[in-house]
């Protein structure tokens, strides 16, 4: 063997695992610029249709509509979430009944057009959701207003 089949066969080695490095920078990098696109999020299971809550026209039950609602859309996007730090200082994680009727306002029993929950959600104050989060539908809007004009129970 000589002298000059070993430098070639090493250059060569050596050229092969240069580029597989490359590739896989080249893929991490990738990687990262999706994931701070937006295109590959942790929270996503928000906007999976599979997973929308539906209200009926009536008889909404805060513990199959209105709660579970709250902790998809709204406490687990780590806004009003447990861990959270936001301005409101509204905790909805479940269960969030007492947090909604002893926030002063947001729930008024019978009256949806007073409650500022409402207010929020149609956007005549600062809207909540916030526009870069996923946004109710307007089902669960009405839903919403249902379950207060119908007294707000904890059912």
């Amino acid at each position: 063997m000589s002298f000059q089949y070993l430098i070639t066969n090493y250059q060569r080695k050596n050229l092969r695992s240069s580029m597989i490095r490359l590739l896989l920078f080249f893929l991490f990098l990738c990687f990262i610029l999706l994931l701070s696109s937006g295109l590959i999020s942790c929270k996503d299971t928000q906007t999976n249709p599979s997973s929308e809550i539906v209200f009926p026209n009536d008889s909404v039950s805060f513990t199959k509509h209105v709660g579970p609602l709250f902790q998809q859309k709204c406490a687990s996007s780590s806004c009003h979430g447990g861990g959270a730090q936001n301005t409101s200082g509204l905790n909805l994680e479940y269960p969030s009944y007492n947090s909604l009727l002893n926030h002063t306002g947001l729930v008024i029993p019978g009256d949806a057009n007073h409650s500022t929950l409402v207010q929020h959600l149609e956007g005549s104050l600062s809207p909540m959701p916030p526009p870069k989060f996923p946004q109710l539908t307007q089902n669960q809007i009405n839903g919403i207003k249902t379950w207060i004009n119908e007294g707000a129970q904890f059912n």
